[in-house]
């Protein structure tokens, strides 16, 4: 009964199966050579199969690591002379001594080419410039892991893979590993390859079977937490997830899902162990029904929401009585269930896994849940040598659902080593919430690629420790969706947020807009894993793979590319305190690139060091890409791709071949697929594209369909056709029309919808304007924007700094839309207009720092001189002369001691000079060749004992007080009516200024007087103006006849809030209005 109730088990596994794992491990006689003890097998013209066997057996099953020999049969020499054996292709020539014994340094050698020379590799050579692979976890890490193991990529040019002591699987069925055969057998993989790294990964997954391709849910968003939801709490969380316009694909439900706590597994408070040494309730397979009252009803509901479930799993303790499967798996494994002797876990065990595959885990399949996280965290050995729990896990649940035919396998897991690309997707483990955590993963994710292992999930947003900040939080978002897979988690701890909506507006708005931009290039990662999938080479992949030759490609760890045609250089650390950007330093390669968050087209070949803002994400796409994107969705098979947007990225050519299959099966195993060839050209001024023919075919595939075409850092196009008929502009975008976007400088054409079986032809023909001119424009926009947000919520003096400009450039992109005949005479006077608004910023930075960070990004586009930078101090002891002295930089210095604005008319700067105190002296830099001059910078040299004397106040009023009856809390001298060259609090104080000024000659004065709040201002002791009140910055004026001489002056003022403000000038019949303090 207990044999018959296995067979069914069995069974029911094996009828399902329709497309199990085939494995074709022989290699075909004709690429094999046998010398005695010895056999070889050419597998390609850089890879050699070298086994030894004492009784001259050799197996043909495939092993856990190598699982395909039957591949097309390389060109090669066999060789035999003077007792040696040569076996010679085009890449490699291997010697052996016949009839020596086992493989050593002194009887086998191969020989191959790297770097221009020839390189001799024998038995226990080192491998000691190996690139590296990866790890199995990176639990509980702060950084980089302590250790990796090595790729297949090395810079020693070769690689040899041993496996002589991994399992093999026997040729049932259901393949099932076994222990190798023999006394110590010798079974070698030698990879010859130079620097040709991706010929080498090619060889690599076509003997150790394809990495696997996950369906295209997978490249969705993932939402993952270590915390006891209820199934309410989620149904409360989707509904946060479409309130916040946020995409979702992929719940994993870590191990609350199941019971976890009952009286049984405690005593006295503590927890206690179960019959297999483990805590009780790690391991479990009920559901927890105060969590889920309803499990069916509950996954019925995921199923509507179009979202894919997965559930955590702790397998090791086996099935425990408590478990309401139970007594079916303990009859079905021999056991009386009434002894309530649980059963124990052993994968390895074909019954077992048989039994626990469709008596435990089917059942909740069926319910709904869509695929496991085996979160294997315990022994790292097997029954039988050499199998790792961990790899085999694996193996037995992707095969499982591989031989069931339902959907295409999909598992959540631990690396298990050199094989496990085949399984996909890895789960990380448990790092740190810091910013060595997110600096390590960029790096970590891309060298995986070395062992084919493409597809690393991590916790974005870190998994334990310190709560972070919102600013990393962000940035590892932004780091996320240009990885493999895009997961969030964290433990339940209330520090670690991970809705981005809980976090700063602004932040939120970033993050959102990164969880788009993931779902927008889900065509093209799709795209990129059928490339993966057929070549060997991951998605993310680090630079050597395209530029092998180049040492820059081996010095920047954190870039990589992300796709054929996409680098991606994410920030990893923080914006310094007080900065709005970081400087970031990229290596880009030969060619052209445009740079997404700026629009920057940037010759490469060189490393390049630009600022980014916490809304930037470094992206470089390689000139003449063609970037397949999708309409904006809430799930990735919300509905077709329907219109599908390509975007074309400026340079002479571009090919894509898109490919597309039905998403969730492996019938594109049985070439249920499609591809969509697209190209387009430049000719002068003029592109053309091409959307041909789809080819092949799969059900439900699309066989009409619209087309959207993006070109970025365009001008708006003088005519644009489609199969030879004109289409017109429309500000409001449809099919058969196009639009342009001002603000990303990007002209979009609508084709309306064309059977897939038609050939397209786009003709699009731009002004004869240089596309470089548009270069950054979309970086300076938005930067100007976010300038022009910022001043408004910061004080601001327009009548000593007109923002108009400002105000104008920030609405530069729309106001281009309003009237695109005039862009080119737009664009022309940009620069002028950029440089004008930045002497602006630079100005009052000078004055208020807190518009220092901006003025420092904004300059970067800009083009003016920096002020220059006085040397000597402005105050004088008793002196009636100072000395004047600037830093000499590489700009020339141009200054007035009258009190006027210099121009490059004025007295040019080549030494130090003395004036008479007090003076106001007022200069300029100008800068070789193009560019502008700086904004005026203006000091006043002063004798301090003659100078103004100020009194400073505390209080709160909305008139100015009677300073006679307070007590000042600070004293000193000050040059000018500058507010910001006392310190004081922002808001609250008081100010009274007493001094001298020195009339001319007789005559009628005009003084002008304008503050922010109140002020009062006395000569000879009398009220002169009265500007008091609570007011924004108004001025008033009134007029005096004064007689030569020195005439004491008083100035009271105080500021209540919300901006200060303080100025006095004053003019005559043959005095133009000037500043008071220190013209006379």
């Amino acid at each position: 009964m207990k044999t018959k109730q296995f067979l069914v088990a069995l069974f029911c596994l094996v009828s399902a199966s329709v497309a199990a794992q085939e494995y074709k491990p022989e290699a075909d006689p004709k690429a094999v050579v046998v010398s005695g003890n010895a056999r070889f097998t050419v597998l390609s013209p850089r890879v050699i199969r070298m086994e030894w066997s004492s009784d001259g057996k050799f197996t043909d099953n495939a092993s856990l690591t190598f699982v395909n020999r039957n591949l097309p049969v390389p060109s090669f020499n066999k060789k035999e002379s003077k007792g040696e054996l040569q076996i010679a292709t085009d890449v490699i020539k291997l010697r052996y001594k016949k009839d020596s014994g086992r493989f050593n340094d002194k009887n086998l050698s191969v020989d191959f080419i790297v770097n221009g020379k020839t390189t001799t590799w024998k038995p226990g050579l080192a491998n000691t410039r190996n690139l590296l692979g990866t790890t199995r976890t990176l639990d509980g890490v702060d950084g980089p892991a302590k250790e990796l193991e090595q790729g297949i990529i090395s810079r020693d040019g070769w690689y040899l893979a041993d496996d002589s002591e991994r399992p093999l699987f026997d040729n049932s069925e259901w393949p099932w590993v076994m222990a190798r055969p023999g006394d110590k057998p010798q079974d070698l993989y030698l990879f010859a390859y130079d620097s040709d790294y991706k010929a080498a990964l090619k060889d690599f997954t076509d003997i150790a079977g394809k990495i696997a391709m996950p369906p295209r849910f997978a490249f969705g968003a993932w939402w993952s937490r270590y915390r006891e939801y209820s199934d309410t709490e989620f149904r409360d969380l989707v509904g946060e997830f479409k309130m916040h316009d946020v995409p979702l694909d992929v719940f994993v439900i870590d191990m609350d899902w199941h019971v976890k706590s009952l009286p049984e597994f405690f005593k006295n408070g503590q927890r206690q162990r179960d019959q297999a040494g483990e805590d009780s309730g790690w391991t479990g397979f009920t559901w927890n029904k105060n969590l889920f009252p309803s499990p069916e009803k509950f996954l019925q509901w995921t199923n509507e929401q179009h979202l894919k479930t997965c559930l955590n799993l702790h397998p090791a303790s086996g099935i425990q009585p408590y478990e309401d499967v139970y007594p079916e798996m303990a009859k079905a494994m021999g056991i009386d269930p009434a002894s309530k002797k649980y059963v124990p876990f052993d994968i390895t065990d074909k019954k077992f896994a048989a039994n626990y595959m469709n008596l435990v885990l089917h059942p909740i399949e069926k319910a709904g849940v869509d695929f496991w996280w085996l979160d294997w965290q315990q022994w790292g050995s097997t029954n039988i040598p050499g199998v790792n729990p961990t790899i085999y896990l694996n193996y037995v649940h992707y095969s499982d659902m591989e031989r069931q035919n339902k959907v295409r396998p999909l598992i959540f897991h631990r690396w298990g080593g050199l094989g496990n690309h085949r399984y996909q997707i890895g789960f990380s483990g448990d790092t740190h919430v810091s910013w060595e955590s997110l600096n390590y993963q960029p790096y970590f994710t891309s060298t995986a690629a070395n062992v084919g292992f493409g597809y690393w999930s991590h916790d974005i947003g870190g998994h334990q420790g310190s709560a972070g900040t919102a600013e990393l939080y962000t940035r590892w978002i932004q780091w996320g969706v240009f990885s493999p897979i895009f997961r969030t988690h964290a433990t339940a701890a209330p520090q670690h947020e991970r809705r981005i909506w809980a976090y700063p507006l602004d932040n939120f708005l970033i993050m959102r807009e990164a969880y788009l931009t993931r779902y927008s290039l889900v065509p093209y990662l799709y795209n990129e894993a059928r490339n993966t999938y057929e070549t060997g080479v991951s998605t993310v992949h680090p630079m050597y793979y395209d530029y092998p030759k180049d040492e820059n490609a081996y010095s920047m760890p954190n870039q990589y590319m992300f796709g054929r045609d996409m680098i991606v250089n994410p920030i990893t650390k923080p914006i310094e305190k007080g900065n709005v950007a970081l400087q970031h330093e990229t290596w880009l390669p030969e060619g052209k690139w445009y740079e997404c968050s700026t629009g920057s087209i940037i010759k490469g070949g060189k490393k390049i060091t630009m600022p980014f803002t916490i809304g930037d994400i470094p992206v470089f796409v390689k000139e003449g890409a063609i970037i397949p994107m999708q309409p904006k969705v809430e799930r990735t098979d919300e509905k077709p791709l329907n219109p599908l947007i390509l975007s074309f990225y400026p340079g002479k050519k571009g090919t894509l071949r898109l490919y597309e299959d039905e998403g969730n099966n492996n019938n594109f195993k049985k070439n249920a697929f499609t591809f969509t060839p697209v190209t387009s050209e430049q000719t002068g001024n003029k592109i053309n594209v091409v959307i041909s023919p789809v080819e092949g075919s799969f059900p439900g595939m699309l066989t009409s369909r619209g087309y959207e075409l993006r070109f970025p850092c365009s001008f708006p196009p003088v005519n644009v056709t489609i199969n030879g008929q004109n289409i017109p502009y429309s500000a409001n975008p449809k099919a058969g029309t196009w639009s342009y976007s001002g603000n990303d400088f990007e002209t979009r054409i609508y084709v309306p919808e064309f059977s897939t079986n038609t050939k397209i032809f786009i003709g699009v023909q731009f002004p004869e304007y240089d596309q470089q001119l548009l270069s950054g424009k979309k970086g300076q926009i938005k930067y100007m924007k976010n300038f022009e947000a910022f001043r408004l919520l910061n004080d601001w003096n327009d009548g000593l700094y007109s923002p108009f400009e400002i105000m104008s450039l920030s609405q530069f992109g729309q106001n281009l839309e309003y009237n695109l005949s005039d862009i080119k005479k737009e664009i022309d006077g940009f620069r002028d207009r950029w440089n004008s608004a930045l002497l602006t910023i630079q100005s009052i930075s000078e004055t208020n720092k807190v518009y220092k960070p901006y003025y420092e990004l904004l300059k970067t586009y800009g083009n003016i001189a920096e002020r220059p930078e006085f040397k000597t101090e402005t105050e004088v002891e008793s002196d009636t002369k100072a000395k004047v002295e600037f830093v000499q930089g590489k700009d020339k210095i141009y200054y007035t001691t009258d009190g006027s604005v210099p121009t490059q008319k004025s007295q040019l700067y080549t030494k130090a000079f003395e004036v008479l105190v007090p003076a106001r002296v007022n200069a300029i830099a100008c800068p070789e060749g193009n560019g502008s001059c700086s904004s005026v910078i203006s000091k006043i040299f002063y004798n301090k004992k003659t100078g103004l004397s100020y009194n400073l106040y505390k209080g709160k009023w909305n008139r100015i007080p009677d300073f006679s009856k307070l007590s000042p809390v600070d004293k000193g001298y000050a040059p000018d009516f500058d507010l910001r060259k006392i310190k004081h609090d922002s808001n609250n104080y008081g100010l009274v200024y007493n001094g001298f000024i020195n009339v001319p000659e007789d005559g009628t004065y005009t003084f002008y007087l304008a503050s922010d709040d109140g002020s009062k201002f006395y000569i000879n002791n009398e009220l002169l103006i009265d500007n008091d009140g609570l007011h924004g910055f108004d001025e008033k004026k009134s007029e005096i006849k004064l007689k030569k001489g020195l005439i004491p002056i008083r100035l009271e003022y105080f500021q209540e809030s919300y901006g200060d403000g303080l100025s006095v000038d004053f003019s005559s019949d043959k005095i133009s209005r000037t500043s008071l303090f220190p013209s006379i």
